[in-house]
């Protein structure tokens, strides 16, 4: 740069003012190109799906808003650019774009329409649910048949192969005393599906690797997850977490409560004798269980065996593994939920029959 600077004093005024200026145009050049390029280039090096709606009659500008708004640009004014520059007819439909994908990319989907971007159906699983409520979601939507989908998620041979793929499935599931061995490891979520993932096995996979997603950053701590006296292998946090998802689904101080007690019966040790895990091992939804219930010889009910049930109850929300993670010690063994939602506790048997009696609204 210096032997640039002394060249320019040897010449002659105009000469150094042309020079200085075409070296600034050249900088600014370049910067601009710089700009350009990260403008239209891809908004992550890292796949997420994104759900792109694109309604009829969409211009140019309106469809690089909509891309815009859905984080897949890095750049408006440099996307209307590249826009300018080249000529695109865009088809409406909903679209499955990555953010790893290029403006280019992106684009070119959008006018193309190839299947294996386009979402055409799409199916809502919620905490709470079970692996039956799953295959009905997904059979309602899909020409898949509830009894085939159910059929495949028990085969041992499949589940060995997914056992194989994901870190959180275990040997743990292939129990012939397990109803549904993939219960509690399917998210919940709501799910875009393409053509070629309209199988049961693509199915399967894209809620696996949601899990897989969701469960990753608490990996360390749920592996080495204990409760003092024992150490828990995944299986067993997911089956304590769904009986906490279940027997408290919206607050967390009272899920942090609740595990905290489920984990007093197990040390203690008693059963745990939860309602939710009968309901579970006759395959119902109630609130007033019956002696006839109680009764059910399954190795879901807390009331005939003692410890965990053998496997979740239930899929699991986020929120309640972190209340798992992070339960409360507490010195209560009893609690029950009153008609307006509220968790009453209680250290002893009597206490919690007071409770019962004062506060009982089934």
């Amino acid at each position: 740069m210096e032997g640039f600077m002394n060249t320019l004093k040897g010449l002659n005024r105009r000469v150094r003012i042309l020079i200085i200026s075409i070296f600034i145009c050249v900088v600014a050049a370049l910067g601009f190109l710089g700009m350009y390029f990260h403008g239209i280039g891809a908004t992550s090096s890292k796949s997420k799906q994104v759900v792109v709606e694109i309604p009829h009659g969409s211009s140019g500008t309106e469809v690089i808003n909509i891309l815009n708004k859905k984080g897949l640009i890095n750049s408006q004014m440099m996307a209307k650019l590249y826009l300018k520059m080249n000529h695109f007819q865009f088809k409406s439909n909903t679209y499955l774009l990555n953010k790893n994908m290029n403006l280019k990319e992106q684009l070119t989907i959008i006018e193309k329409a190839p299947a294996q971007y386009i979402s055409t159906v799409k199916f809502t699983v919620v905490d709470g649910q079970t692996v039956p409520d799953y295959a009905s979601a997904i059979a309602k939507v899909t020409k898949l048949n509830e009894a085939d989908i159910l059929a495949k998620w028990e085969d041992k041979t499949y589940l060995k192969q997914l056992i194989n793929k994901y870190w959180f499935l275990s040997d743990e599931i292939l129990s012939n005393d397990i109803y549904f061995p993939l219960e509690g490891y399917l998210w919940p979520d709501t799910y875009q599906l393409t053509k070629s993932e309209m199988t049961i096995d693509g199915i399967t996979q894209l809620m696996l690797q949601q899990t897989n997603k969701k469960l990753s950053p608490f990996k360390k701590q749920i592996n080495s997850f204990t409760d003092g006296n024992h150490q828990y292998t995944i299986h067993q946090f997911l089956t304590l977490a769904s009986i906490v998802q279940k027997e408290s689904p919206s607050s967390k101080k009272d899920q942090q409560i609740i595990a905290g007690i489920l984990i007093n019966r197990l040390n203690k040790p008693m059963k745990l004798q939860c309602d939710t895990t009968v309901n579970y091992a006759n395959q119902v939804t109630k609130i007033a269980v019956t002696y006839k219930d109680l009764n059910t010889d399954s190795k879901y009910n807390t009331y005939l065996y003692e410890g965990l049930p053998i496997g979740p109850i239930c899929s699991l929300s986020p929120k309640t593994i972190q209340s798992l993670l992070n339960y409360q010690k507490n010195d209560y063994y009893f609690f029950f939920a009153t008609k307006d939602s509220k968790t009453i506790y209680a250290k002893d048997y009597d206490e919690h029959q007071k409770n019962i009696n004062e506060n009982k609204w089934y």
